[in-house]
C-alpha cells in the first residue's frame, strides 16, 4: 500500500527525517521562485534557463549531501546518468503530452473551440519551449518531489506527504501570480499526479517528464498566438468565466482520473515501494 510510512525507522528517526525534509522544502522554495522571477536585486536581465540549470544542480547537490548522511544515494530517487533515467524522462514526456491532449479532446466536446494548422511553424520556438519546461519543471520536481517528498513519504506516510507538498506548491503558484482558486484546485491535482508518478516508478525524471510534457502540450495546442503553437486555436479568446471554469474542471478531472489509475496500480504493489533503496 502506498500510504504507509517506513516502519523500519524509529520514531526519533522519523522525526529527524521529517524535519530534514521540511528544511529542504523551505530552502528550495525561494530558489524555485528565483528561477521564474529572478533575484530580488538587479544583476542584469533575468535568464530563467540559466538560473534553472544552476538551481537544479544546487538542488541535486543538496539532496546528494543529505542522502549520503543517511547512507543512501541519488539512485533512490532515480537521479542517475543512465538509460533507465532518460527512458523515464522520455516516457514521462510522452505521457504528459498524451494526457493533456486527451483532456483537450474531452474539453472540445463541451466548449466552442476549433483548431487550424498554423501557416508557418517556428521549430526554434517549439524546441525552445520544450527545453524551457524541462529545465524549469526539473527545478520544481527536484524541490517538491525529490529528497523532501521521499523523506516525507518515509517519515509521515503518503497522504500527509502529498498534502504538505501540494500546499507548498500552491503557495508558490500564488506568489507566481496564480489565483488561490486555480492554485488550490489545478496545482493540487497536478501535485498529486506528479507525486504518484514518482512513487510508482521511484523516479524524479519520470515526474519531470510528465510535468514538462503537460506544459509543453499546452503551448503546442492551447496557446492562442503563441510562438510555440503548432495549431491555431480559436474559441478560448471569447470564452465566458463559466466556460473557463468548465475547461478547468475538465483538465482537473482528467488529471484526477490518471491519479486514480496510478493509485489502483500502487495498491496492487507491496508496501516496500516506499522503503526500497
Amino acid at each position: 500500500m502506498p500510504h504507509v510510512a517506513d516502519t523500519a525507522l524509529t520514531t526519533p528517526a522519523r522525526r529527524r527525517l521529517a524535519l530534514h525534509s521540511m528544511a529542504f522544502l523551505l530552502c528550495a522554495f525561494p530558489l524555485v521562485i528565483v528561477v521564474y522571477q529572478g533575484l530580488p536585486f538587479p544583476v542584469g536581465p533575468h535568464r530563467p534557463m540559466l538560473y534553472g540549470l544552476v538551481i537544479a544542480l544546487l538542488l541535486v547537490a543538496l539532496a546528494r549531501a543529505l542522502m549520503r548522511r543517511e547512507g543512501r544515494s541519488l539512485a533512490d530517487l532515480g537521479l542517475t546518468v543512465s538509460a533507465r533515467a532518460f527512458g523515464h524522462l522520455g516516457l514521462g514526456l510522452v505521457a504528459g503530452l498524451l494526457l493533456f491532449a486527451a483532456a483537450t479532446l474531452v474539453m472540445a466536446l463541451w466548449l466552442p473551440v476549433e483548431w487550424r494548422m498554423k501557416a508557418a511553424l517556428l521549430p526554434a520556438s517549439i524546441g525552445g519551449a520544450l527545453l524551457f519546461h524541462l529545465v524549469t519543471n526539473a527545478c520544481e520536481e527536484l524541490a517538491w518531489r525529490g529528497y523532501a517528498f521521499d523523506g516525507l513519504l518515509r517519515s509521515v506516510g503518503h497522504w500527509p506527504a502529498q498534502i504538505i507538498v501540494a500546499l507548498v506548491a500552491a503557495v508558490f503558484h500564488v506568489l507566481s501570480g496564480w489565483s488561490w482558486q486555480v492554485a488550490l484546485v489545478s496545482t493540487t491535482a497536478g501535485s498529486l499526479l506528479f507525486g504518484l508518478v514518482f512513487i510508482r516508478w521511484r523516479s524524479v525524471p519520470a515526474a519531470i517528464g510528465v510535468h514538462a510534457g503537460w506544459n509543453w502540450a499546452r503551448d503546442l495546442l492551447m496557446s492562442p498566438g503563441g510562438a510555440a503553437a503548432v495549431l491555431d486555436v480559436r474559441g478560448p479568446q471569447v470564452w465566458s468565466m463559466g466556460q473557463w471554469q468548465v475547461a478547468q474542471a475538465v483538465f482537473v478531472g482528467v488529471t484526477l482520473l490518471a491519479c486514480v489509475a496510478l493509485l489502483r496500480s500502487l495498491n496492487r504493489r507491496p508496501r516496500a515501494v516506499l522503503t526500497s533503496t
